[in-house]
């Protein structure tokens, strides 16, 4: 089968999996409190930029002229810092999370270099995004090594130092940049709002997942909560993003993929939480629940369903 003409398997870009990787791989180290830390910080300024970072996607299908995605870009762009200032003032109001205040800045940059990522799809130049997203997920993976000594279980936040973390950050934002104006051809934006009418949906794309996910698992296991879980059920929801709705004929393979998980995590969920106790009970629980909520998700903002099935 070739996979560049399946037209379900052409929507997925294997870099948009590398971030998440990055992250489950920090926790499965043992620094689960930065790779959560950092997540929040970064999904909090993502939010308060209303996504348009993740809304260029959308925005980027529907103008065919280099100058317009260009312009795109830049209002996305224009949008970052007024975003962190804004995540960073709520943070602080609320006293639990003041200690995420020196990893905005991180969040602040990962969504700077999304922005480069999204640009180079866009002017068709995948291999140079494959590989800026690639030297992100391994800066990013390497600050978060380095933020922390390797923990077992999950200690405050407190026990992270940010200053690696904004180093390593730093650096693929210095990368994407580099590579973008290296080959995203000649400057001449037009700046226009379609990144922020995509905003909406792209923010409830964004935010949904995480939503649902952080509070029930929370909620479910009070006080053993651990991130390992969330990154596994995010590595699944990322796989089958898109910025619009697939169409049935896009969707089949995914709902096959769809229900397959979601019913193995159900039977993970139900054994391990109420029938089978073990040292690795709660983590598979939890994983299972973290990867039927990303399941439903999925299909409920991405999947289609003809009248026959």
């Amino acid at each position: 089968m070739n996979i560049k003409k399946h037209p379900a398997l052409r929507l997925l870009l294997p870099s948009d999996l590398f971030l998440p990787t990055a992250f489950l791989a920090a926790c499965l180290l043992g620094r689960g409190a930065a790779a959560l830390g950092l997540f929040v910080a970064w999904y909090a300024s993502k939010l308060c930029a209303l996504a348009t970072s993740d809304a260029l996607r959308a925005a980027f299908a529907t103008q065919p002229s280099t100058k317009y995605v260009q312009g795109s870009g830049l209002v996305s762009l224009g949008c970052q810092l007024p975003g962190a200032a804004l995540s960073a003032l709520i943070l602080y109001l609320i006293p639990d999370t003041r200690l995420l205040l020196p990893m905005v800045p991180c969040g602040l940059f990962l969504n700077i270099e999304h922005v480069f990522y999204e640009y180079l799809c866009a002017v068709g130049d995948r291999k140079s995004a494959f590989a800026c997203r690639c030297l992100t997920a391994v800066l990013v993976l390497l600050g978060l090594i380095l933020c922390m000594p390797s923990q077992p279980d999950l200690v405050p936040l407190s026990a992270v130092n940010p200053g690696c973390l904004l180093i390593t950050c730093g650096l693929s934002v210095l990368i994407g940049l580099f590579i973008s104006l290296s080959l995203g051809g000649k400057l001449q934006p037009v700046p226009n709002p379609e990144v922020l009418r995509r905003a909406p949906l792209s923010m409830l794309h964004a935010g949904l997942y995480p939503a649902l996910v952080l509070p029930a698992l929370t909620l479910l296991w009070p006080g053993r909560f651990t991130p390992t879980p969330l990154f596994a059920g995010l590595l699944l929801y990322e796989a089958c993003r898109t910025p619009f709705r697939r169409s049935p004929l896009e969707s089949r393979p995914m709902n096959r993929l769809l229900l397959v998980v979601g019913a193995a995590a159900l039977i993970c969920l139900v054994v391990f939480q109420f029938l089978l106790k073990t040292s690795l009970s709660e983590p598979i629980a939890m994983t299972g629940a973290a990867l039927l909520i990303a399941a439903l998700c999925a299909f409920g903002l991405f999947g289609s369903l003809t009248h026959r099935e």
